[in-house]
């Protein structure tokens, strides 16, 4: 906790934005590329404070409290989450001050920081050095405000940690890199209010603090007061960083889901998505998302090994400055969530595990990037995966290949010992393509260790691939007969596949829904990602109308705003579970692993080749 007076340096100017569209005014379908860049520019066209409740955007996130001494009751904790006719987006924060006498309070967003020993969070006033954010060519701070009842009287400020509020002198070793910038009293109205603050010729380049809020009773007439904040920003774009996608855009809702899922940048997806930049031509974005998964691969908050996260946070790559666990200055943000009920920060065990065919699909976005592009790091990345995958996963018992990966938390994440026809077929081509590049034969060698292990999942009296092994690695797991594996062998395989097309039939008899295609028997929706897999399988397959008429579904159902949902229901079965018991389901939220693969679905581009000199499911298919 700490106590904190403020005073009146610089004017506040005051505003409100209007938006006005025309009463005839349609809103056109934008393109699966168009919904993707903006879910990867949403964080970084400005520099957010606060955007949403465990927005990925968000900075500034530890909280310092102000008040009387003894009075603490008088200022209770913000409500960060509150849904309450928020301005934008989900969430808005909801603040209460409580009158007694003369007293005064609020608070203060921080950036805080991690110490290398520290177990958690610490409050940083000036004495941590290296700890604050660099937001050199700032000029303004904005933020959105109403009263609950209007009336309600708040002063705010930005900046002034460490440092005499009468004359701007240091007072702690590591200031702020400013004196305090700050609001007089403001009457809020009932009704959202923008305000900003003007920065020009501030200094920005170590801002502990990045916003506050301050009030008292006697400038209130000794009312409580309740009041809303919503959209706290410097405006600081940082278009040209390497960063994640968020994979999905979660809803206000109380399930699970909306919570845990709403910072995460699943690897997968966002390897998928590099392929659908490049398949659009956009090199650029590629290769940001590219120097993104090396950043990760170079960065871990523990692993200096070649893995990779099944997960990250979206937003910034990197931990903010003066966060700094077992010592990792930049470490890359893992995703995670505020568990009400314990009072803690939460993270999934599968998320900051490592599945191999995550693994995989990372390495073959790379060599896409590479291969398209140039660049020997993403090489070398590549081959770091590669090499991590051979060492750690390789498997004698049965039928050889590779089993899935490990799960949990360093520095003993559990070996999963299952292994999955998907993560081999995605491993073989992941071999296969740095054999061609690099000439080692030991690739090569993998490769037919990978290969040799999906063809034993081969089920040649039902004509279909059966889905890998249970634990021990021998048994075939039999419960779940998954879409994607039918079509990946052929996209996979290439003119190999020839013996498994009929896996393509089984999966048209058995996996369609309506014009869609389920991820397991049981029929009860559509995934859209495995429709997409499937339109491409049928252009391998020499069916580019089959093709058309699913690629002209799957528009059917994109959002205005270009993306595709994971699923046209909620609770999506696949009859997988996880390690804990749960059931793998998916919801019908808007999803970038969708979205990427339509992309390449109407490009007629092969992912698992791309970049290539055969790139193309349609030149395969004309061949």
């Amino acid at each position: 906790m700490r106590k904190w007076a403020s005073w009146t340096l610089v004017w506040l100017t005051v505003g409100v934005l209007n938006a006005w569209s025309g009463p005839y005014s349609r809103v056109a379908v934008a393109s699966g590329t168009e919904y993707l860049a903006r879910v990867m520019d949403q964080y970084h066209e400005v520099f957010y404070v606060y955007e949403d409740f465990l927005s990925a955007g968000n900075h500034f996130t530890e909280r310092g409290l102000m008040c009387n001494e003894g009075d603490e009751d008088s200022v209770p904790p913000m409500d960060e989450a509150c849904t309450n006719s928020p301005r934008s987006g989900l969430n808005c924060i909801r603040c209460e001050f409580k009158a007694n006498k003369s007293n005064w309070g609020g608070w203060f967003f921080l950036n805080g920081a991690l110490p290398e020993k520290a177990k958690s969070a610490q409050l940083n006033w000036g004495e941590i050095p290296d700890a604050g954010h660099n937001l050199k060519g700032a000029t303004r701070l904005t933020f959105w405000a109403r009263g609950e009842e209007g009336g309600e009287k708040v002063k705010f400020f930005t900046l002034g940690i460490g440092r005499n509020p009468f004359n701007g002198k240091a007072t702690a070793p590591h200031p702020d890199s400013a004196r305090q910038v700050s609001s007089p009293y403001i009457t809020l109205s009932k009704d959202w209010k923008q305000y900003s603050f003007r920065l020009q010729g501030v200094e920005m380049t170590n801002v502990l603090l990045g916003f506050a809020w301050q009030t008292k009773s006697t400038v209130n007439r000794h009312k409580n007061i309740t009041f809303y904040l919503d959209d706290i920003a410097f405006d600081k774009p940082r278009t040209r960083d390497p960063r994640l996608l968020v994979s999905y855009e979660t809803q206000n809702s109380n399930h699970e889901f909306d919570l845990v899922l709403r910072n995460v940048a699943y690897t997968y997806d966002n390897a998928i998505a590099l392929m659908a930049f490049l398949a659009a031509g956009d090199t650029d974005r590629a290769k940001l998302l590219a120097d993104a998964l090396v950043y990760a691969q170079e960065h871990d908050r523990w692993y200096s090994d070649g893995r990779l996260r099944n997960a990250y946070q979206g937003g910034d790559l990197a931990l903010p400055p003066g966060w700094r666990p077992n010592g990792k200055k930049g470490a890359t943000r893992l995703p995670g969530w505020w568990d009400k009920a314990g009072g803690q920060w939460s993270e999934d065990r599968s998320m900051v595990g490592t599945s191999v065919g995550n693994m995989a699909w990372a390495g073959l976005a790379l060599l896409a990037c590479y291969e398209t592009s140039g660049g020997g790091r993403y090489l070398s990345a590549a081959q770091k995966i590669g090499c991590w995958l051979e060492r750690n996963c390789r498997d004698s018992r049965g039928n050889g290949g590779y089993t899935a990966g490990f799960e949990g938390w360093e520095p003993a994440a559990e070996k999963l010992t299952y292994k999955s026809t998907e993560h081999n077929i995605d491993l073989y081509v992941l071999f296969k393509r740095l054999h061609k590049i690099t000439r080692n034969a030991e690739w090569l060698e993998r490769a037919g260790h990978a290969r040799r292990f999906v063809q034993s999942m081969w089920d040649a009296r039902e004509s279909k691939f059966w889905s890998g092994t249970g634990d021990d690695g021998i048994t075939v797991f039999r419960d779940v007969v998954p879409v994607d594996v039918q079509a990946w062998a052929l996209l996979a395989l290439k003119e190999d596949s020839v013996p498994y097309w009929k896996g393509l039939a089984y999966a048209d008899a058995w996996h369609r829904v309506g014009r869609g295609y389920d991820f397991n028997q049981d029929s009860d929706g559509v995934w859209f990602e495995g429709t997409a897999h499937m339109a491409l399988a049928f252009l391998v397959n020499g069916q580019p109308a089959k093709r058309n008429s699913i690629v002209s579904f799957l528009k059917s159902e994109q959002d205005a705003s270009g993306g595709v949902m994971a699923a046209d229901r909620d609770a999506l079965s696949t009859g997988f579970h996880q390690q804990d018991g749960t059931p793998w389901l998916y919801y019908k939220r808007l999803h970038v692993g969708a979205t990427s693969w339509l992309v390449l679905a109407e490009r007629s581009a092969n992912p698992f080749w791309l970049g290539s000199r055969q790139d193309s499911a349609l030149a395969m298919a004309k061949k």
